[in-house]
């Protein structure tokens, strides 16, 4: 879980990720469905100098997900997913990474609440272009906060 204020870098987090997965030989989906597929996202990835193959569509439908080693949704609340479709949508792929992006409240809190957080295996908090790991259930993860950009 990736959340944070606009435009604090929130989906250019996650696009450098799904740009690591790629280049690390896994398939990754990008459903921009808040930002589209067209032009802020491809100057983003100019921007961000993003060229691995990572195959990016604007509409959410899960029968695309096949196939695919990493998902992310950007944003999930304009995809619309409540916590028990996401959970739904887990069992369907189970061997599938869901990478969800979502907003903040006027407080900085995640707009995703604690239905999502007991959901997700790590919460990434961005802000003021730093990163910082709120939660981590991997061994050796870190809880650190980086610049991004």
């Amino acid at each position: 879980m990736i959340y944070g204020n606009r435009f604090n870098g929130k989906s250019s987090v996650a696009m450098l990720l799904a740009d690591e997965l790629v280049k690390g030989g896994l398939n990754a989906l990008y459903v921009s469905n808040e930002e589209g597929v067209k032009g802020s996202l491809q100057e983003k990835l100019l921007r961000l100098k993003i060229s691995s193959p990572i195959h990016f569509v604007e509409d959410y439908n899960p029968k695309q997900f096949r196939g695919y080693d990493a998902v992310f949704l950007d944003s999930t609340q304009t995809v619309g997913m409540k916590p028990d479709e996401f959970k739904a949508l887990k069992k369907q792929y189970p061997e599938t990474s869901f990478i969800l992006v979502f907003k903040a409240n006027r407080d900085g809190s995640s707009k995703g609440g604690s239905d999502w957080e007991h959901d997700v295996d790590a919460i990434m908090h961005i802000e003021n272009q730093n990163a910082t790991m709120e939660k981590n259930r991997f061994p050796g993860g870190s809880t650190e906060t980086i610049k991004m950009f």
